[in-house]
């Protein structure tokens, strides 16, 4: 799969072929058909492994019992850490999900559909205990998307860089909590 990350991220989906996969994993090309039905199919399969990590990150979050916000805070910093280490998976994601097509299509937008429903329940339930003022829900997790999102057009090498992932992931925590702090 990181090979197929690897390709689709530096040549685009459209300029990528399953022959530039099975070159760089080192297989013949009819050996990626015994696992992918089409490009389409390993498009999808990186796509529904983001969410997978990210329904992965909500059940370790939760499962800690934490009170909303600190659940928030600590949801918050976890998924920023998951789109700083995976920059290229990110980018394939947004920049190329829209080829996706009929039930693909679907399944990836149930999914991101469940992502967001898990958001929405926990900033819900901060809201309710007077965690986080009364604003709009649903245009408060457009704003955590859009910032998520965005990593893969200003995150740089750690070489380039003046934080450390550790203060990157922190202050995204805490702005976007002040944000909806009463």
């Amino acid at each position: 799969m990181e090979a197929a990350v690897r390709i689709f991220y530096e040549k685009g989906y459209s300029g990528a072929s399953l022959q530039d996969v099975a070159n760089e994993v080192g297989v013949l090309k009819g050996s990626l058909y015994y696992y992918f039905d089409s490009k389409e199919d390993l498009l999808l399969r990186i796509m529904k492994e983001s969410h997978i990590q990210s329904e992965l990150i909500f059940d370790r979050v939760s499962a800690k019992g934490l009170d909303p916000l600190d659940e928030l805070d600590e949801l918050l910093q976890e998924l920023m850490q998951w789109y700083l280490d995976n920059v290229e998976r990110v980018a394939i994601y947004f920049n190329e999900g829209r080829r996706l097509t009929g039930e693909r299509l679907e399944e990836v937008e149930a999914a991101g559909r469940r992502f967001e429903q898990h958001l929405y329940n926990l900033l819900k339930r901060a809201q309710k205990g007077g965690a986080i003022q009364d604003v709009d829900l649903r245009l408060s997790i457009r704003f955590i998307l859009g910032a998520l999102n965005s990593v893969p057009t200003w995150h740089k090498p750690s070489s380039q860089r003046r934080l450390s992932d550790k203060a990157i992931t922190r202050q995204f925590a805490q702005m976007t909590i002040k944000s909806m702090s009463p």
